[in-house]
């Protein structure tokens, strides 16, 4: 198919017609969630982008240019082959251009195999949520089959794996070595786990302070989607494997 047709824009930070400043506030944001910087509004956005002055021979436009480039490669849905990363130094000078890799596989259990780009869902149903919400016990069972080959329904299969490990970011909400037995825990909701969690002092729980600032973790009881971390093993041969990120989404 013909590549698709670009137009040239220039950037206008006083029309909130032409969407400029909304769409880079945007994108700006949804990077700065992602580092745990705290985003902005569009007034700041603004703000910012009014006092910087363009760098026509620096590696900051270096980069961006190059960004650019892969990002109009992508909007002509141009193939992987045609994409490519780079290695700059301006001091020099030195320019390498190389083909991107696959991503690395991590492997599973059952002989299933993952990426850094996969994911696993899991969506809170509106029966869990009516009786006070998705209990860790039943998301622990769920993320058991998801871990099992073809997600099976199977009770030998799954009896014979179990969650070791459940956290999110550097809170540890699960552990079996410290809560197989603990029925307060496993009949708690996980919204209610995730609170106790955010609202403790203790690292055990917690995570240490520095390891929050250094990972630059920010998230809230209320929000309606969590990124979880679990490691899953086998019960007869105790081999352990850690999951893709697990997306739970609360109902609304």
């Amino acid at each position: 198919s013909p590549a698709e047709k670009l137009s040239m824009a220039d950037f206008e930070k006083d029309d909130e017609s032409n969407g400029h400043v909304a769409f880079i506030t945007a994108a700006s944001n949804l990077r700065a969630l992602s580092y745990g910087i705290p985003p902005v509004d569009a007034m700041e956005t603004r703000r910012v982008a009014g006092k910087i002055i363009p760098a026509m021979i620096s590696t900051t436009a270096f980069v961006s240019a190059l960004s650019c480039l892969e990002l109009v490669k992508l909007v002509q849905k141009s193939p992987l082959a045609a994409h490519r990363n780079a290695f700059i130094n301006l001091a020099l000078p030195f320019f390498a251009f190389t083909a991107p890799l696959p991503a690395e596989i991590t492997p599973g259990l059952n002989g299933k195999e993952y990426t850094l780009w996969d994911q696993l869902s899991i969506a809170e149903s509106k029966k869990a949520a009516d009786k006070g919400g998705l209990t860790v016990k039943a998301l622990l069972k769920r993320i058991c089959k998801l871990a099992a080959s073809g997600g099976t329904e199977d009770e030998a299969s799954l009896d014979n794996i179990q969650v070791a490990s459940l956290s999110l970011g550097p809170y540890l909400l699960y552990a079996n070595f410290l809560h197989e037995d603990d029925r307060t825990l496993l009949k708690s909701t996980i919204w209610d786990t995730i609170q106790e969690a955010l609202d403790s002092d203790d690292e055990d729980i917690g995570g240490r302070e520095e390891d929050k600032e250094t990972v630059g973790f920010a998230v809230s009881s209320q929000d309606a989607v969590f990124d979880l971390t679990a490691v899953v093993e086998e019960v007869e041969t105790g081999e352990e494997a850690e999951l893709p990120v697990i997306r739970l989404r609360r109902f609304q």
